[in-house]
């Protein structure tokens, strides 16, 4: 063979090495994602369409024992029959673990977090739906699903279908449960105390210029109720960063994540932290200290004086417990959580971590 045949055949041989490569590479890539087993019975279709590990508010979010947890599991299914049927998680599902039947609490469902029964599983002939179960299973652990649709014609003979539920398969939606209360911690620390936390940039997604600014100004409200006339905004700041310090050195936030599915979670915080609503009356003693030592009634110069003993009034504020526990709503998108900027009762976070107070 010349050299000029061999190397046409060189050429010929390393193209389709290269498409026979890139072939098995797609191959390898469409089959990477484990597909959904599909089982079927007289009259009905069904499989897991997706599922994780949730918290739901009714159970607290803890356990008594750490190896259980609670699953929600979106299961797809079709109704072959030419007759309507339901099939919901009150009635027409149950979970198995080997010859065990275990009961299904049916007071996980939570619509503040998408957690919602709808109208009892529905499903008209012909038609596929995805119906929504809850179970509180031990982690890594195999179960079976077992489905009893009702169907509207009595007549139509149905058979329990049965799914096969791996909760090993989903133990990465776990490790990820407490990332809410991670994330409004960092919140907190960011845009009420300047404090770095590592979590933020991972976690939050926030206008942190635009919040920062909003607390300032829940701030200087407070401030000004004590003063004839209104601060300057240069001595606002130095205030401000001076009380944002005290914060950050003193108040204590304990959040714990009480719901978490569906990308939404509620998480509950306790707060100890200085309180502004007594600074009237700190502030008051050291009018009344400046008149009795200088017989001076000037409010000018009474101002004055208070301002100068301001940051040692603000560092003496007593620290109080809330009396109540803050419950905060948070969306996740995109993989960054969205604080709401109020509480469940409408009350503004400012007021919580800048006053100290719920009202």
């Amino acid at each position: 063979m010349s050299s000029l045949g061999r190397g046409f055949f060189l050429k010929k041989w390393v193209l389709f090495s290269v498409v026979s490569v890139f072939i098995f590479l797609l191959s390898a890539c469409s089959d990477s994602g484990e597909k959904a087993s599909t089982e079927k019975s007289k009259g009905l279709e069904a499989s897991i369409e997706s599922a994780s590990y949730i918290i739901s508010e009714s159970d607290d979010g803890v356990s008594e024992n750490e190896n259980l947890a609670t699953m929600a599991v979106h299961l797809k299914v079709k109704n072959l029959s030419d007759s309507p049927m339901r099939l919901s998680g009150y009635d027409g599902i149950k979970l198995y673990d080997g010859e065990q039947q275990i009961n299904i609490n049916t007071e996980l469902y939570n619509r503040d977090i998408g957690l919602d029964i709808g109208t009892g599983g529905s499903i008209g002939a012909g038609k596929s739906k995805t119906v929504l179960a809850i179970f509180e299973v031990t982690k890594d652990k195999e179960y079976e699903i077992g489905l009893n649709p009702l169907f509207d014609d009595f007549e139509e003979e149905s058979e329990e279908l049965v799914l096969k539920l791996d909760t090993k398969k989903y133990a990465a939606s776990y490790e990820t449960l407490q990332d809410p209360e991670k994330a409004l911690k960092a919140y907190v620390d960011q845009i009420y105390y300047n404090k770095e936390n590592p979590d933020y940039e991972q976690l939050v997604s926030a206008d942190k210029p635009v919040l920062q600014e909003s607390a300032q100004e829940a701030f200087e409200k407070e401030i000004n109720k004590v003063f004839d006339k209104k601060l300057d905004d240069t001595d606002i700041e130095k205030l401000y960063a001076t009380y944002r310090d005290i914060l950050a050195e003193k108040a204590e936030v304990n959040a714990t994540t009480i719901a978490h599915a569906n990308d939404k979670a509620i998480v509950e915080v306790e707060v100890s932290t200085p309180s502004l609503q007594t600074l009237y009356e700190d502030v008051y003693e050291y009018k009344s200290e400046f008149r009795e030592n200088t017989g001076s009634y000037d409010s000018q110069e009474i101002d004055k004086y208070v301002l100068s003993k301001l940051p040692k009034i603000l560092n003496a504020l007593e620290v109080n417990e809330l009396s109540d526990p803050v419950e905060v709503s948070l969306t996740k998108k995109d993989g960054k959580w969205t604080i709401k900027a109020v509480d469940k009762y409408g009350a503004s976070l400012d007021t919580v971590f800048v006053k100290g107070s719920i009202y």
